[in-house]
């Protein structure tokens, strides 16, 4: 098998539970190239539970519900568990070691019900706000988000260390920033595409830039905003990260993503 592709099966593996039947060697080395081209199988599920939803039921809550739900149930749980577990650990005056005592515990506290709630209430918020407003921002928002996401979960061990020898932190090693990057680039090209071609098919203007550069504004910010703030909380809480502070960046860095998106159409309008 073609190492790169490899490479990719690696992370793909990782991150999802869609079952990987093909024989390859694990290698993460270039998991920050792979990382954000998660994103576009994840926003592909996103958008095809959305229509599908929306075909059957016509409401815009319910398909922002059915959506989200199968994003998730293929890929988001494991960052979900990320969030949670960094809510109950990093809340509260704790000791560094207590922190990464509960970040082991697959039990979860009022804080993790609390942030856990409130972001899976603000997504779907925020899509059903998209899908009201047109299918150009809708698809737009959820083009950007799971690759935005996905890039702030791969800067996290760009912005820190690792917390401890062993776990998924410590295979998440020698970043580039270059590669990740790149690899942010190639994931959000063929979005730029699936964009266009639904504007062409809907002749929607709703927005008044072209939605690609508003999406892929929205994704950076969404990138930058969950990758820095996951690395500063972990750095000055536990001394590093661990796999828990790349899925907490991934499910915040795609609510800000679509919430940047929403602050830009209500600042255009």
């Amino acid at each position: 098998m073609n190492r790169a592709f490899a490479r990719l099966l690696s992370v793909f593996s990782l991150v999802s539970r869609i079952p990987v039947t093909a024989s390859f060697e694990r290698d993460f080395s270039r998991a920050d190239f792979c990382l954000p081209l998660i994103g576009i199988p994840a926003a592909l599920l996103s958008l095809g539970g959305y229509f599908l939803a929306e075909f059957l039921f016509r409401d815009h809550l319910l398909s922002a519900i059915a959506g989200l739900s199968l994003q998730y149930a293929a890929f988001n749980l494991f960052h979900l568990d990320g969030l949670l577990d960094s809510a109950d650990a990093m809340a509260g005056h704790l000791s560094a070691a207590r922190r990464l005592e509960i970040l082991k515990d697959s039990r979860i506290g009022s804080y993790a019900f609390f942030f856990g709630f409130v972001t899976l209430a603000a997504k779907v918020a925020a899509i059903a706000a998209l899908g009201r407003l047109g299918s150009i921002p809708l698809v737009a928002a959820l083009l950007a988000a799971p690759v935005g996401g996905r890039a702030a979960g791969a800067l996290v061990p760009l912005l820190s260390r690792s917390a401890r020898p062993g776990g998924l932190g410590a295979l998440m090693k020698d970043f580039s920033p270059l590669r990740l990057a790149c690899g942010w680039l190639v994931a959000s090209l063929p979005l730029v595409a699936l964009l266009a071609v639904a504007r062409a098919i809907s002749g929607d203007s709703a927005l008044g830039w072209e939605p690609w550069a508003v999406a892929a504004g929205s994704s950076l910010f969404g990138a930058l905003f969950g990758g820095a703030s996951m690395a500063r909380l972990y750095t000055q809480r536990v001394g590093g990260f661990t796999g828990d502070a790349i899925g907490a960046a991934v499910e915040i860095g795609e609510l800000a993503c679509l919430l940047g998106f929403l602050a830009v159409l209500a600042f255009a309008s």
